[in-house]
């Protein structure tokens, strides 16, 4: 009976593996990203509190509020760019369709914190503040109704900006390694 054995060299075998993800490359980009956002929020509120007018308060805040659903919006998708651009770098593979990956592993994680964020600093609020504050059995005088609206328009604001910066985070990634020269 004959042997019959493979000439296939193993380092063939293994160039035809899934790419695979390098995570300190994915948290460096999402450490960027962080830094980027930070850096351009205090410039937001920067430019939010020098044009705040307080003898025409109405109109001031009216501005304010679209002005920082762009700013959001703008800030996520920018900062995400530059963090998935950067990981894709810090990759240093020459791999487009996995630079986009990258960008998107970035946008994850950075949605993932963001979210556990506000989710432990909201039940920080709903739980320890309100009932602080709040005569017993009641709402604390607040209007439901605008409650509603401005927290409809805020999670509208923040999807648009989600998919704003996923789409943005992709991009990154894939220009981002598309510039990696070996």
């Amino acid at each position: 009976m004959a042997t019959v054995t493979s000439a296939v060299p193993a380092t063939s075998l293994a160039q035809h593996a899934h790419p695979a993800l390098i995570w300190g490359a994915i948290f460096s980009g999402w450490l960027v990203a962080t830094a980027t956002a930070a850096l351009l929020y205090v410039a937001g509120l920067a430019l939010g509190f020098s044009a705040f007018d307080p003898h025409n308060a109405a109109l001031t805040a009216k501005g304010i509020s679209i002005g920082a659903a762009l700013w959001m919006i703008l800030t996520w998708g920018g900062s995400l760019f530059l963090g998935a651009l950067f990981a894709s770098w810090f990759d240093g593979r020459n791999d487009a369709e996995m630079g986009a990956v990258r960008g998107i592993a970035v946008w994850g994680l950075a949605v993932s914190a963001t979210g556990l964020l506000i989710v432990t600093g909201l039940a920080h609020v709903v739980f320890i503040n309100i009932d602080a504050y709040a005569p017993a059995g009641t709402a604390g005088g607040v209007d439901a109704e605008a409650v509603a609206h401005y927290t409809a328009a805020t999670m509208w604001v923040a999807f648009v900006s989600g998919l704003f910066a996923l789409v943005t985070a992709a991009l990154g990634g894939w220009l981002g390694a598309r510039h990696v020269h070996h």
